[in-house]
Parts: structure tokens; sequence; C-alpha cells
């Protein structure tokens, strides 16, 4: 074996072993960036909750998440110590590479003079896959960022007093035009979007649990009382006020950022939300399908190409007017004290 085919494989070796720490390091760091997400949204909680036995669980969770915290630094640390002395090894190594190589050039110039363009389209082609490797080790040092997205949708026919139906909403066209846009947007293979008809309270938990969502999406009707409509058993409305949306969405919150109720007067239910999640959207009037449905999908749209929440939220209002649709007033966002609309970024782009 020459000498140059030794140090080639000496310098492939730590590459790759660069790699995985690398992926270590990156690993640990997003165990940290949980860790530290997770303490925040507890403290946030300590700070909106009476409840004794929520204090004190949420003590023991944030106790938990600082151990991680202070172990995934830990690991970080030691990983950047080997990441230190693998590069002056790999530096050393494509030194001797580069001088083995060289070494070798000069004798192949001086017996095949003649071969000296070929030469140098070789050495161009190891410069290129130099490149395309550095490349694919920008790529694997930056962790994907994967959001679920929970639709859920209940259309029950109500009946008044006095005869007169409600009139159905259309749920499955606004669904349909939130996938589009986001199929459509920049980074829609970071994006789950999950959808669950004819929503009872019994299906809320068994969804979430099912689909861990950064977003939940109620899409159906509201009340005038501030109540939502969901189904019962025997799938007639069930009117849902805000102290149980607000229990649901406590018990959600592990990766939980976004609430958007895209029913008529909501806008109560997402008032209180955002003192338990980073932000929320209501409605703070009745509101028309097609609004409801435009203002969706430019919403996602905008969130699904990386850009903030407060720019969103505006493009999809602003999307209204465009439409000539005159409801712009009507979505309403409320953004955590802790938080900046536009700081708030559901997706970034890769």
């Amino acid at each position: 074996m020459s000498l140059e085919t030794t140090y080639s494989n000496s310098v492939r070796r730590k590459r790759e072993e660069l790699i995985k720490l690398r992926n270590d390091r990156a690993k640990y760091t997003n165990d940290l960036s949980n860790a530290t997400q997770k303490i925040v949204r507890a403290n946030n909680q300590l700070r909106t909750t009476k409840s004794q036995s929520t204090i004190k669980s949420k003590i023991n969770e944030i106790s938990r998440e600082e151990k991680k915290q202070s172990d995934a630094q830990k690991r970080i640390s030691d990983i950047d110590s080997k990441i230190a002395r693998k590069e002056k090894e790999l530096a050393n190594e494509e030194k001797k590479l580069l001088q083995e190589q060289e070494k070798n050039r000069r004798k192949r110039d001086n017996e095949l003079n003649s071969n000296y363009s070929q030469l140098q389209s070789d050495i161009n082609i190891q410069k290129y896959n130099t490149a395309i490797l550095s490349e694919e080790i920008k790529k694997m040092k930056s962790p994907k960022e994967k959001i679920n997205i929970l639709f859920l949708g209940a259309n029950p026919d109500i009946i008044y007093q006095d005869g007169t139906e409600q009139s159905k909403l259309k749920l499955d066209k606004e669904a349909r035009e939130i996938k589009d846009a986001l199929t459509k947007s920049l980074n829609r293979d970071s994006i789950n979007f999950e959808t669950r008809w004819a929503v009872r309270t019994s299906d809320l938990f068994q969804a979430i649990n099912e689909v861990n969502p950064t977003i939940i999406h109620f899409s159906g009707h509201g009340t005038d009382s501030g109540k939502l409509v969901l189904q019962d058993n025997s799938d007639k409305p069930k009117f849902v006020d805000i102290e149980s949306i607000i229990k649901l969405i406590e018990a959600s919150t592990d990766n939980l950022r976004l609430v958007v109720f895209n029913n008529c007067f909501s806008s109560v239910f997402a008032e209180s939300v955002s003192e338990i999640v980073e932000a929320s959207i209501g409605m703070n009037n009745s509101i028309s399908d097609e609004a409801a449905i435009i203002f969706a999908s430019q919403l996602y749209s905008a969130i699904g190409f990386g850009n903030s929440l407060e720019k969103s939220f505006n493009q999809a209002k602003a999307r209204l007017l465009l439409e000539n649709i005159k409801e712009e007033l009507t979505p309403e966002l409320y953004v955590n004290e802790n938080f900046q609309s536009s700081e708030i970024f559901i997706i970034k782009n890769n």
C-alpha cells in the first residue's frame, strides 16, 4: 500500500470521526434547547396557576430539565474538546497527504510530462469532491426541524329554537387549501399536516397524543356567548367553554407553540390560551367561510416559508384585503408576555 493511500485512508477515517462527533454535539445541543424550552414553559405555567399539585409538578419538571440541561452542557463541552483534538489530527494528516500527493505529482510530471493536462483534471476533480464533502458535513451538522400541525374539524348539525338550521361550514375546503399552501412552501418537507374530522371531546387527547402537535388548529362553529362547538358521542353539538379548553392546552404544552381558533367569536379563547403557549389567534366576531379559508391558507403558507409569526399574520390579513374581503379586522393575534411576535419562528428555513 502506498503512502498516499495510507494518508488518504487516515484522512477519511478522521473526517468520519469528526462527522460523528458533530452529529453527537448536534444531538446534545438539541437536548439542551429542548430542556431550556421546557423550563421556560414550566416557569410560565407556574406564574399562571394556583393549583398546588400543578406547582409541585412543574417544580419537579424544572428540576428534571435543569439536570438534563447540565448533563447536555457537560457532554457538549467534552465533545468540543474531542472535536478540537480531532481537527488538529485531521489537519496534520491532510498536510501529510497533500505533501505526499505533491511529491507523487512531481514524480508523475517528470515521468509523464505529456499527461500533464489529465493530471490537472484529476486535481480539479479532487478539489470538487472535497467541496462536496464539506457541504455534506455542513448539512449533517444542521439538524432538520420538523413541526406537526393538527387540524381539528367539527361541523355538527345545529338547529335553533325557531327551527332554523345553521348552515354547514366548508371545513374540507379549508383543510385542503391549507395542505396545498404547505405543499407549495419552501419547508414543505419539514411540515407534517394531520386532520381529524367530526371531532368529539373524547377524541381530543387521543389526537394530541398521536400527533404531538406544534400547532393546533380548531375549525368549526363558535358562539357569541363564548363557546366552541364540537360533537358529542351522538354527533350532536357539544358546547365547550373556555376553562375546558385551557385545561386541554395546559395538558398538551410539551411541544405546542401556537393555537389557532378559526371559529366565530373565538378571540376570548385565544386571549386566555396565550398565557399558556407562545401565541394564539382567534376571531373577535363572526367570520365568513371564504374569509376563514383564505386567512388560514395564507397564514400557513407564510409560516411554511420560514417567516415570523408577526409577518405571517400580517400577510394573512393583507390577503383578505387583496381578495376584497372586508374582514381583515376580525382575526386577532395574542402573544405571551414573555415573547415577541416578530421573534417567533414556528419553523426556520433549513
